[in-house]
């Protein structure tokens, strides 16, 4: 998002033309009179205001001093600047005023013993990492036993060690109480954190935020400053001031020129440790009293955030207020900020937010996360691809240093993600390189082989750079990553990734702050904020996994390009902040319950009975958890009292998401019962009336809600879409179609006509040869062979994406079918039949393949991995016994013996080529047949090993109307190509749920119905039929092969496709029925 500074603005009126509806906007200029268009002008009654603005009282201090310096301690720095731009605003002008937070006050009147202790400040930043540090020493003496580890309570252990320093707890006092038996767990492991906080202070010459309030306030005692005995001293209600803030202020007080509170003359039950409780006898400044401004009230509710947004956007739009007299206030950061920085860019409102925007909402930002999950999240594949795919992980920058490795080769990120996910990956680290190392091994392996049969592997040689490619590109990115280092190096290390895999190019040296863009902000941020942790004087050292998670908390608590209150902008704070600034409008969005709340931390590591008893024994006093809501409420009531213009409220109804109704806060509901509203209104998905729309969604909806109105037009918002965008008609007439009562195009069916390419009957030099499972596709599920063998659609195979169990069925049958090959390959090489003595061989045999097969795809654990081969154990039994049984009257001839295959996949002792005669044409057929077994009457026995249930398959119908073929086809080509008779085929269930059963058939019984099945389907494919099975929920094609991702619901359309008609002109498939 763009937001021009003042000096950027044109002279002529800003201009926002949304949807055909012109706004003209003006500026405010101090002093000027205001132009602007108007549209529906507000007339609202008034809800009175109880006390005087800060602005105003700020003026009325300056007014009492005029000469002397002042200082303003404000709850927050961009608050101090909102005060600022409203005093710049004033017609009497401002000077000597500046406004501070209690700590950097503090910081500078403590400067010179700051410089004279010698020590360095411990950064913000570094609170963590020591807290870290000291976690993980407890942890080794087992002193965290029952309770999460170091990363996860680093945190909470920090900010509770900052709690006590605020508060001034003695060392002592903490460790009194962490030695009695009702303290709880937490607090020991606090105390004993906090012994070793306060040694590492000392050991490494640091100090930190209480120190400085210390040194301040020992600093202004003795001898007050003459900058502070000068001074007139102002401090806002809101202000926190734990002990050690209040000792300083109370001793500035005591030396200041003047001491004054701004806020109201008589505050209501202030939290204890704010300002209008510890100075609630401080003066306000002279000459501003409680005065009788009123507030206009505007009551809005709505149905989402996202609507919230909206209705406050259309609002302001419609009202004739310049944007820098508009104040934006949020109940809560998350979802408020992001969407109001997205619909202002949208529309074109200029908008100011003071706290900045989340560094996870910034490109650099968001990918420097997902690299950090990646690592915590032991180097999930899924994260990489997902980072690999959203474009935020570039490999442009490192491309032609990888490719000096690994060959020239084109492949952009999203294609590296593809080939991720092509397999699976052992967890962790070192899973990577196993499973791409074993795929290019195997690339390797098949590259030799072809070069060996003089055949050119130039495929395979582009396969293999491609995974070469992918492996340095992973193995880069793993090197970013230490087994063990400090938090300097790690932050080091995300600068390495920001700067080569980071989606923004740093920005020019040159280019202007104004003029950055918010992703080239965010990159230069992040960067030196990362460059500060290179430097961090804390001493810790952990595992890259265990690092990754705290700077990935770091990384959340990141803001970038804070904004103070410009002209010409909307500005948008946090609610408690709102009230400052003096602009005559604020909008509240979040006034739900939800959003409002704030619930007290039950997981605090500070517990109320600890704070309570360290409480009695310290000078001041620890806020308890539970009063965290009360003293929420008391700021955002104080934030609202601060403002005396025009109030809009703004609360959701429901929440789209979750589809669950949200109920108004209390707040809310105090306010909109004041019989001075002006108005109420329900902000709905659709706008009403002749609101402002935001966007094309809007347009439409709005058009089709009104498509019967009078006075609109003729046309309808689906003929204006259609305009629009031509396209769509396809789309809605293929809807239309596939909702008709007779099968269609969008059914399956060409256009009628002859498509004789299709028909894989014909006579054709080129044609390849049909395998035995296309054919049964084609018979069971037209439309899918159409999708996969007429068009090529495929769907996505990606393992490492994938949740299904490691051994499914088609992996089992793999590694079975290997095993098979290989034991009774190596007993016909000895001249040897299956016997019980060879167990221990058929179990190395299985233990080759599934170890070739966990190399490809690693297991997910290992208790995975031990449970799959006991599993593929028990059914490689079941095959010895029953092969032991079988070829005592069977001997075994072929395994694995393919034909019809061309060079490049025929291996050494497969057949030729082979066509089949079918109704007196002919049909080239290619396969490979499991096993091929001598019978005792000297013809041939083909099976085909089965892993699944033998009741899939019905002995009184083998061929199951062109489903089940492959029996029939294997025998067939067998018989052709070898001269020899085929007297039995069938399948073959080595299993332990078969126990060995063999289903067997006569081929030549059958060969008359399946020359007429193959006719039939010839018939189909020439005439362009390939229609959807009425019945396609039921068959396991559509199931599970991944196709019925086509569908949103795979049984509805079944049920659709049940009531439609067949023409009769058009061949019926044989699975019709």
């Amino acid at each position: 998002m763009r937001v021009h500074t003042f000096h950027e603005l044109p002279v002529r009126p800003l201009c926002f033309v949304p949807c055909n509806r012109q706004v003209v906007r003006g500026i405010a200029f101090a002093g000027r009179p205001h132009h602007f268009l108007r549209s529906s002008p507000p007339s609202m009654p008034a809800v009175s205001a109880s006390s005087a603005s800060p602005g105003a009282q700020l003026r009325a201090l300056c007014r009492a001093h005029p000469h002397a310096p002042k200082v303003v301690l404000v709850p927050r720095t961009q608050i101090g600047r909102a005060l600022e731009d409203a005093l710049a605003r004033d017609a009497d002008g401002w000077a000597g005023v500046s406004t501070r937070i209690v700590r950097h006050h503090a910081e500078q009147v403590a400067q010179p013993r700051i410089l004279a202790s010698g020590r360095r400040e411990l950064p913000v930043g570094g609170r963590s990492f020591l807290a870290a540090r000291l976690l993980k020493q407890l942890q080794r003496q087992g002193r965290l036993d029952g309770l999460p580890g170091p990363r996860q309570l680093a945190d909470t252990v920090a900010e509770a060690i900052e709690t006590l320093r605020r508060n001034g707890a003695p060392l002592a006092d903490v460790q009194a109480r962490a030695q009695t038996e009702d303290a709880s767990a937490t607090f020991r492991v606090v105390a004993d954190c906090y012994e070793g906080y306060l040694d590492a202070l000392d050991a490494h010459g640091l100090y930190d935020d209480a120190q400085v309030l210390r040194w301040a306030a020992e600093s202004v005692r003795e001898a007050t400053p003459p900058a502070v005995e000068a001074s007139v001293v102002a401090v806002c209600d809101a202000v926190d001031l734990p002990e050690e803030a209040q000792q300083f202020v109370r001793a500035v007080r005591a030396g200041a020129e003047a001491f004054y509170r701004i806020g109201r003359p008589q505050p209501e039950a202030p939290p204890p440790q704010t300002a209008a409780a510890r100075f609630v006898d401080a003066p306000l400044p002279p000459g501003e009293t409680a005065n009788g401004t009123v507030q206009e009230v505007h009551v809005r509710r709505a149905v989402g955030s996202a609507k919230e947004v909206d209705a406050l956007v259309r609002d302001l739009l419609d009202a004739d207020v310049p944007f820098d007299e508009v104040e934006i206030a949020v109940a809560g950061e998350q979802p408020y900020v992001s969407l109001i920085a997205d619909r202002a860019a949208r529309v074109g409102l200029p908008v100011s937010i003071a706290t900045g925007v989340s560094a996870g909402q910034t490109r650099t930002g968001t990918a420097l996360l997902a690299f950090l999950e990646w690592v915590t999240e032991d180097f999930d594949p899924a994260v990489l691809i997902r980072m690999l795919r959203s474009g935020h992980l570039r490999i442009d920058r490192m491309r032609s240093e990888m490719e000096n490795e690994t060959g020239a080769g084109s492949l952009e990120a999203h294609e590296v993600a593809t080939l991720l996910a092509a397999r699976r990956y052992e967890p962790g680290r070192d899973g990577y390189a196993k499973a791409l190392g074993a795929a290019i091994g195997e690339l390797e392996d098949r590259i030799a082989e072809l070069e060996e049969q003089g055949l050119e592997p130039e495929r395979d040689r582009e396969r293999r750079r491609a995974l070469r490619f992918v492996a340095r590109l992973v193995e880069a990115l793993l090197d970013l990553v230490p087994r063990e280092a400090s938090v300097q190096e790690m932050a080091a290390r995300a600068q390495r990734f920001v700067e080569r895999f980071g989606p923004v190019d740093p920005p020019p040296e040159d280019k202007p702050e104004a003029d950055r863009t918010l992703d080239e902000a965010g990159r230069t941020v992040l960067w030196q904020r990362l460059d500060r942790l290179v430097r961090v004087p804390v001493d810790y050292e952990a595992s890259g996994p265990q690092l990754a998670a705290l700077l990935r908390r770091w990384l959340e608590g990141q803001y970038v390009r804070a904004e103070h209150p410009r002209p010409g902008t909307a500005h948008v704070v946090p609610l408690e902040s709102a009230g400052y600034g003096a602009r005559s409008h604020l909008y509240v969005v979040g006034m739900d319950s939800d959003t409002l709340s704030t619930a007290a931390v039950e997981g605090a590591m500070l517990r109320d009975p600890d704070r309570r008893a360290l409480s009695d024994s310290m000078d001041g006093e620890l806020p308890e958890r539970r009063s965290a809501s009360d003293e929420a409420q008391w700021h955002h009531e104080q934030a609202l009292a601060r403002h005396t213009g025009v109030l809009s409220l703004y609360t959701r109804i429901f929440d789209l998401d979750s589809g669950e109704e949200r109920y108004p806060s209390p707040l809310f509901l105090r306010l909109a019962e004041a019989p001075t509203v002006e108005s109420e209104r329900t902000e709905g998905i659709v706008p009403t009336g002749e609101r402002t729309r935001l966007n094309d969604m809007e347009a439409w909806l709005t058009a089709f809600r009104n498509r019967g109105g009078e006075g609109r037009g003729t046309g309808t918002a689906r003929d204006a879409l259609s305009d629009c965008y031509p396209w769509l008609r396809r789309g809605e007439d293929a809807r239309q179609a596939r909702q008709s009562d007779a099968y269609t195009a969008h059914d399956g069916l060409l256009e009628a006509g002859t498509y004789p390419e299709l028909d894989f009957l014909r006579d054709r030099e080129n044609g390849g040869p049909m395998s035995a499972g296309r054919l049964e596709t084609f018979a069971e599920t037209p439309y899918l062979y159409f999708l996969k063998y007429v068009l090529g659609v495929e769907p996505l195979d990606e393992p490492a994406l994938d949740d299904e169990p490691w051994l499914n069925a088609l992996r089992r049958g793999s590694i079975l079918h290997a095993t098979f090959e290989a034991f009774m390959t190596t007993l016909r090489e000895g001249d040897e039949r299956p016997a019980a003595e060879h167990e221990p061989l058929l179990e190395d045999t299985l233990q080759a393949a599934f170890k070739a097969e966990t190399e490809q795809v690693a297991p997910p654990s290992d208790v995975v991995e031990e449970a799959a081969f006991r599993r593929l154990r028990a059914d490689a039994l079941v095959f010895l016994r029953a092969e032991t049984a079988h070829c005592r009257t069977h001997a075994p001839l072929y395994h694995e013996v393919g034909f019809g295959y061309g060079p490049y996949r025929r291996q050494e002792e497969d057949f030729g080529a082979v066509t089949i005669p079918v109704e007196g044409r002919e049909m080239s057929l290619r396969g490979r047949i499991d096993r091929v077994d001598r019978r005792p009457d000297g013809t041939l026995a083909v099976w085909d090993y089965k892993t699944g249930r033998a009741s899939s398959f019905e002995e009184g119908d083998p061929v199951a109307d062109g489903a089940q073929l492959q029996w029939a086809l294997y025998a067939y080509a067998l018989s052709t190509l070898t001269d020899e008779t085929v007297g039995t085929s069938g399948y073959y269930f080595p299993t332990t749920r078969e126990r060995g059963t063999r289903l067997a058939f006569d081929p030549g019984r059958y060969r008359t119905e399946v020359e007429r099945l193959l006719d039939r389907l010839s018939s189909l494919a020439a005439s362009g039929s390939f229609p959807m099975h009425p019945r396609a929920r039921y068959l396991n094609a559509w199931r599970y092969r991944g196709y019925d991702r086509l569908f949103r619901d795979l049984a509805a359309r079944s049920t659709a496709l049940q009531a439609k008609a067949y023409p009769d002109e058009r061949p019926t498939p044989p699975s019709f029925g």
